[in-house]
């Protein structure tokens, strides 16, 4: 992904422009094994990755691997198998005060991703996430046997903007947010990060501003590769949810997915009334996985909403005892209350007009943006599976993905968990499939 240039980002100096260059196995018994003898299963023990540390379990080495990467090393010294926990709010710190230091995600995370992409709630706080969830890109566990040495790239951003970027040669030293920094800003916003997910850019557009108050608008003012003016609007929607939690060590979910997806919806003659009564039913319900307002948009008199936000345009233009079909405009709002053009498509929903009702247009509506705005291509294709490139054309990170493989109707889904692709932004995903077609995605608001 374009991503992977974090690095080149400037920053201003007082003096002009300054570069960010921001295993082993036990030995085999010497006799034979007695087949007929039971076989006793390992001890194994879910352990959080400091504890065991500090107990003499796990000895721990962090080396840099560029501007989106830490690279980790555990190796398990105990006589257990240990399923190590890394929660929520880790850094790698830098033992040298001029260099990088490093805001971990999660250890299983698709490239270009950040976080576990779980909803926490809101009574618990987030250093006890759930380690049962052995899902693709979903895990906070990395499984280490006993006497053996694990390696694992951990999603990472850099938490000083301006020092340079950490190479192989540099060790780090692994700490809580709360021990590398005494900011609660700083604390809240990476444990979130870390939790909800998003992509890399706007955690990284995030943390440098909570971290080192770089305005969102000199971020965006570079016009280069490394960040797009989604990804900072959405970075700056994120820093409004810490900024607006109070004393909470998390950010509230709802607030980053509330007034993010409108709908006026409408009807051509006598489909008017069927379209009054659908928008009445369909308010609260979710498009995408984000709530929906209903809004009368074609008024003189636009909607408004913070950026970053979806009006979709709907109108019923037919139906038949079995089809109500319709037209799907897309805008999307701007920094300064605009809205701008994102697209158009059309959409069919197999039930006549008087008996559709809001559950079933929105799942319609679904499938059609989907495919409309996120666009799946064979990369490469191997012996029983094919990669995909996905590609975003949405304001917002993709959490979820749900394909259908093959491509055709009756092949059955395959769900990508925690892809994390970033607005305007590409990734790429195997399947066990010769291709694959997007179904529906779901949307954090993140």
């Amino acid at each position: 992904m374009l991503w992977r240039h974090l690095c080149l980002v400037r920053a201003w100096s007082a003096a002009g422009l300054l570069t960010l260059t921001c295993s082993i196995f036990g030995a085999a018994a010497s006799a034979e094994p007695d087949d007929s003898a039971p076989q006793a299963e390992p001890v194994t023990q879910t352990v959080n990755v400091l504890e065991a540390k500090n107990a003499g379990d796990l000895a721990l080495e962090l080396r840099g691997q560029g501007q989106d990467r830490v690279r980790m090393v555990l190796r398990n010294t105990s006589p257990k198998r240990l399923n190590v926990v890394l929660p929520a709010g880790l850094v790698a710190a830098s033992r040298v005060g001029q260099l990088q230091s490093m805001g971990l995600g999660m250890p299983t995370n698709e490239p270009g991703a950040f976080g576990a992409f779980r909803a926490a709630p809101l009574d618990t706080g987030f250093r006890s996430i759930p380690v049962a969830d052995q899902g693709r890109s979903n895990s906070n566990t990395v499984t280490v046997p006993a006497g053996q040495t694990v390696e694992v790239a951990i999603p990472a951003v850099c938490l000083n903007f301006g020092l340079p970027t950490p190479t192989p040669r540099d060790r780090f030293e692994l700490m809580d947010v709360d021990h590398y920094s005494q900011d609660p800003r700083v604390r809240k916003a990476l444990r979130s990060l870390a939790t909800l997910g998003t992509s890399q850019g706007v955690a990284q557009a995030a943390m440098w501003r909570v971290c080192n108050d770089v305005p969102f608008e000199y971020m965006a003012a570079q016009k280069s590769k490394v960040l797009n003016v989604h990804e900072i609007a959405l970075a700056a929607r994120f820093v409004e949810a810490v900024d607006a939690s109070g004393t909470s060590d998390q950010v509230d979910p709802a607030y980053l997915t509330e007034a993010r997806i409108l709908i006026d919806l409408q009807g051509e003659g006598a489909l008017a009334r069927e379209a009054d009564r659908l928008a009445t039913a369909m308010d609260g319900l979710r498009l995408m996985g984000l709530p929906v307002s209903v809004v009368h948009a074609r008024s003189n008199e636009p909607p408004t909403a913070a950026a970053p936000a979806i009006l979709v345009k709907v109108l019923l233009t037919g139906t038949t005892v079995d089809e109500t079909r319709g037209r799907v405009f897309l805008d999307r709002a701007v920094v300064g209350g605009e809205w701008v053009t994102l697209g158009k498509t059309t959409f069919s929903e197999g039930s006549a007009a008087h008996v559709l009702d809001a559950t079933s247009l929105l799942k319609a509506l679904d499938h059609a943006i989907a495919t409309a705005f996120v666009t799946v291509k064979p990369s490469r294709r191997g012996t029983g599976s094919t990669t995909l490139k996905i590609d975003n054309h949405l304001p917002f990170t993709l959490a979820n993905v749900v394909l259908k493989a093959g491509g055709s109707s009756g092949q059955p889904k395959v769900d990508l968990k925690g892809l994390g692709v970033g607005p305007a932004r590409s990734a790429l995903a195997p399947i066990q499939a010769p291709g694959g077609s997007v179904d529906h995605v779901e949307l954090n608001g993140l």
